[in-house]
């Protein structure tokens, strides 16, 4: 009886794990990355065998920073998947790259040697001390001869000038070996410096009828990564493409190396809303000033709506104006590059593996590169600066699905600086700028012989006459832009009036005159323009 209870036993103990799931750790990779502007979306995929029943796989050493709402799931093979959970694994020992490990090698070894350095300069430093300290010679009631006194003095000179060579010798060595180890510890300081001792776990529990394998991979956003857009642009000459190659600065802080893996750009950021903001009410109210020592409760108006600003006055009547607080806001790798477009973003496809350690540094990933037609002009507004800088103008830009950046500018195989595309912009035609040519020569200068002051009645009335020269220093023909200003009044005693402007193209909203010009190589062009101004004479313009 007693041998068929305990039998009994062992059978109910054997079938607890066909009832209950223990956990299964799966040997995964990262299959792909989707960086976002803001995010990135990393899939961990692997193989797996189930038994039946249910079964518990954990995905380990995943990103300390993961945004629990995005984890997916997916399986391959005959299973279904019954939840997905995260949890934080806070005893995880460090994981250490082979790079970690082959510098902490390096390290200790470094160390070893200076250690025993440090002890065979230890043993030469004791004989020194020896022989210093058994200096005498003979006994007390026995004299040295002259020749064994000389005999022993050299003897104790040559060895104590060896024992100082060797330590001298061993000192440099040891501050040799430091300066090393510095480094090391320095360059091992950084690589380690953003390591989390935490890890991120995803356990994916499915249920089977019966044995099987398959496929379980798993998805999720972390915030910790993103990518900023960057341009080299590339022009010969005045006449030829412009070479435009599309980069992205790609960067991540996730916690876990992205080693050779599959990368695709997206111009999307799921970090913000995207709901579409909802229109209120705009209800206006009477303007109320407040006082000092006025009760706080007062009524504003309609719907209770507090005023824009409050205002209080001082006991000696100045005015304060208080500003209200702002509204709450609503809610070349190139050419293996695939570029999809969404109805709302669009994804380059790297075919190319690539590496992005998690250090928060940017790693440049090719994205596309274009051979643009472009047309090229002069500019210069020498009010604001005497340079003219080249201007590259494209047109069909919003084809190429451009993001604003920064642009680093090479001309005629030279570096000059760098430029900024801003691609939120409705016009058609994009203008690059090239930077400044020093061969183009631009002065402005207020000719004072012309300009006057006079005093009609109880109006004051100044002329001001200014002169631009333009030339072109180059060989080949340049095609420019010049622009100025006059001066506008929104006050009706000031009367402003054009007078002479050498044929330029007038804006009277904006005040902008500009000329442009076909320029042969050493050509020079003159122009002027000038302006009067009536204003009443006890009035003085603070910046005519």
């Amino acid at each position: 009886m007693k041998n068929k209870f305990l039998l009994g036993i062992f059978l109910q103990a054997l079938t607890i794990p066909a009832f209950y799931s223990q956990e299964k750790k799966v040997k995964h990779d990262i299959k792909e990355v989707t960086v976002f502007l803001a995010g990135a979306q990393v899939t961990h995929a692997g193989n797996v065998t189930v038994t039946a029943g249910k079964n518990e796989f954990v995905f380990d050493d995943l990103s300390h920073s993961i945004d629990v709402n995005s984890i997916q799931a997916k399986g391959e093979g005959d299973f279904t998947i019954l939840s997905v959970s995260h949890r934080i694994n806070y005893l995880n020992p460090d994981f250490k790259t082979k790079e970690v490990k082959t510098m902490q090698d390096s390290l200790e070894s470094m160390q070893m040697k200076l250690d025993m350095n440090r002890a065979i300069r230890g043993v030469y430093e004791s004989e020194q001390s020896l022989l210093l300290e058994n200096k005498k010679i003979g006994g007390a009631n026995t004299g040295v001869s002259a020749a064994e006194l000389e005999k022993t003095a050299n003897l104790l000179r040559t060895r104590l000038i060896e024992i100082q060579m060797k330590i001298q010798e061993l000192r440099i060595k040891e501050k040799k070996l430091n300066e090393q180890i510095s480094k090391l510890s320095s360059q091992l300081n950084e690589m380690n410096a953003h390591k989390n001792r935490t890890s991120g776990e995803v356990i994916v529990t499915v249920n089977a009828r019966q044995a099987a394998s398959g496929k379980l991979s798993v998805s999720f956003l972390t915030p910790q990564a993103g990518w900023i857009p960057s341009y080299d642009i590339r022009a010969i000459d005045n006449s030829s493409p412009i070479k435009l190659d599309y980069r992205a600065n790609v960067w991540q802080n996730s916690g876990s190396d992205w080693n050779d893996v599959k990368l695709l750009l997206s111009t999307g950021n799921p970090t913000i809303s995207g709901t579409a903001p909802t229109l209120m009410p705009w209800w206006l109210t009477y303007y109320v000033a407040q006082y000092k020592n006025q009760p706080s409760s007062v009524n504003y108006g309609y719907m209770n709506s507090m005023p824009p600003s409050t205002v209080t006055m001082d006991g000696e009547g100045a005015i304060n104006e208080e500003p209200a607080p702002p509204p709450v806001p609503s809610l070349t790798t190139s050419s293996f590059t695939q570029m999809n477009e969404s109805a709302v973003n669009t994804v380059f496809d790297i075919s190319i593996p690539y590496t992005i350690r998690s250090d928060s540094k940017k790693y440049s990933v090719e994205v596309q590169s274009f051979s643009i037609p472009a047309q090229y002009r002069y500019f210069c507004a020498p009010k604001m600066d005497r340079d003219a800088f080249l201007l590259a103008k494209i047109t069909g830009w919003d084809k190429l699905n451009l993001l604003s950046g920064e642009a680093n500018v090479f001309y005629e195989g030279m570096y000059v600086g760098k430029s900024y595309i801003n691609t939120r912009s409705t016009s058609d035609t994009l203008s690059l700028s090239l930077g400044r040519d020093k061969n183009v020569v631009v002065t402005r200068i207020k000719v004072g012989e012309l300009c006057e002051k006079k005093v009609i009645g109880n109006q004051k009335k100044e002329t001001l006459v200014f002169e631009i020269n333009v030339r072109n220093k180059k060989k080949q023909e340049i095609e420019i832009d010049i622009e100025d200003q006059y001066p506008l009044s929104s006050i009706k005693e000031i009367e402003i009036e054009l007078l002479e402007s050498s044929g330029a193209k007038v804006d009277p909203v904006s005040g902008k005159i500009s000329w442009k010009y076909k320029m042969p190589g050493g050509d020079t062009k003159k122009m002027k323009f000038s302006f009067s101004v009536k204003f009443p004479k006890d009035k003085v313009l603070g910046n005519l």
